[in-house]
């Protein structure tokens, strides 16, 4: 197999299953999005033409940069084959939202800037970074924009490969800037995750990027061995690989535990992890679709059964109003303190944490099982491979 460059996707694939980067390089494989990943690329492509558009204007957007920007996404969504009718309201929405936050003081050095490097030792990396934006003569932001309904959490983006592969690359593009904020932007809950890289950070990670480009260079077609994940069933390849079709079409094996050695016990532990992944993608999917059908008022039958819904209601009460109708004295059982709202009060009022942490009750949840490597010789340096919550 041969590659022309590393790149993040290339190697998050390589890192997942090794048979998904031979489905990726195969031309005559091809890949089946889905709308998930429609719509990202739909939105993606409006903001890119919607902010070199209001580059050349310098002014705050008016109603014919919404329209153009609408057009960009509907007519990208539509040669995609996006068909959820949702999904098409959910793009519209997040590419409105983006353009009423718009800044036009933002000083944008570069818009899907697409970069073709090479590292001193000689490993060529390619990507492309969404939009790259001066914050002072010192330091600029590179952002990275993603339509999820969930953030990753700054200390997960700590080890995010892709944010490390944009932070070297700016740093070989951009020397001039000493520093780098890298930015996750959630279009669609608006909201933006940061974090940054160390000198020693980018330096193991050059390392890394050595190492991979060795091991995937070595990687023969006839090598490549499917792994399970929890990301078999988002797939872009699914319908080509045997081991998923194995997976929807055989039983679950499970062998008595009374015979299990401890390499049985520890195989079939990883083996449902990852199919549990597989499983519950799945039927998120299931959901999706079940929802956008009963939406349009669809039925779903068939074989003497059908699908049906129900949903649970909420009812909340405002502390305030709930206080002028309790007398004090029997209000305070009937409240809770929330632990996050505590933990925003002690930061803006530190005086009073001492005091917080002194009447603090702490509480466990179950445990959390996780499997690890174990060095055959020592009992120390190992590494994490997956887990399962209890």
């Amino acid at each position: 197999m041969e590659l022309r460059g590393l790149s993040a996707t290339g190697i998050k694939d390589f890192l997942q299953c090794q048979l998904k980067v031979v489905f990726r390089y195969d031309h005559d494989i091809q890949s089946m999005k889905n709308d998930h990943m429609k719509i990202g690329t739909a939105v993606h492509e409006a903001l890119e033409q919607f902010t070199l558009r209001m580059q050349h204007k310098k002014s705050f957007p008016d109603e014919s940069d919404y329209d153009f920007a609408i057009k960009t996404f509907m007519d990208i969504a539509t040669e995609q084959g996006l068909e959820a009718m949702g999904f098409y309201e959910d793009g519209r929405v997040m590419v409105t939202e983006f353009i009423d936050r718009y800044d036009p003081s933002e000083e944008v050095i570069s818009v899907e800037g697409f970069f073709k490097l090479t590292t001193p030792d000689g490993v060529p990396l390619v990507g492309a970074m969404d939009k790259i934006v001066k914050i002072n003569d010192d330091t600029i932001a590179v952002i990275d924009y993603k339509t999820a309904r969930n953030a990753l959490t700054t200390y997960e983006l700590k080890d995010d490969i892709q944010l490390s592969m944009y932070d070297y690359a700016a740093s070989l593009m951009y020397p001039e800037y000493k520093n780098r904020i890298l930015i996750l932007d959630y279009v669609r809950i608006n909201k933006q995750v940061s974090t940054y890289r160390t000198d020693s950070d980018r330096e193991m990670f050059v390392d890394f990027l050595n190492s991979m480009w060795m091991q995937m260079g070595k990687l023969g077609e006839e090598d490549a061995k499917p792994r399970f994940n929890k990301f078999c069933g988002w797939c872009d390849y699914a319908s080509h690989c045997p081991a998923y079709a194995g997976l929807i079409k055989d039983r679950l094996e499970l062998p008595p535990l009374a015979d299990m050695t401890d390499a049985d016990f520890l195989d079939q532990w990883e083996t449902l992890s990852a199919k549990k992944g597989i499983i519950d993608s799945r039927q998120r999917e299931l959901k999706m679709v079940a929802s956008q059908r009963f939406m349009t008022g669809d039925n779903i039958s068939g074989g003497g059964k059908e699908l049906y819904s129900t949903q649970a209601s909420r009812t909340n009460y405002d502390v305030v109003k709930v206080a002028e109708v309790i007398p004090h004295e029997h209000l305070f059982p009937l409240l809770t303190v929330n632990k996050g709202r505590i933990d925003r009060y002690a930061k803006d009022f530190p005086d009073t944490k001492v005091a917080l942490d002194r009447i603090a009750e702490v509480n466990y949840n179950a445990p959390v099982y996780r499997t690890r490597g174990v060095p055959e010789d020592e009992n120390d340096g190992v590494a994490e491979q997956n887990e399962s919550a209890a």
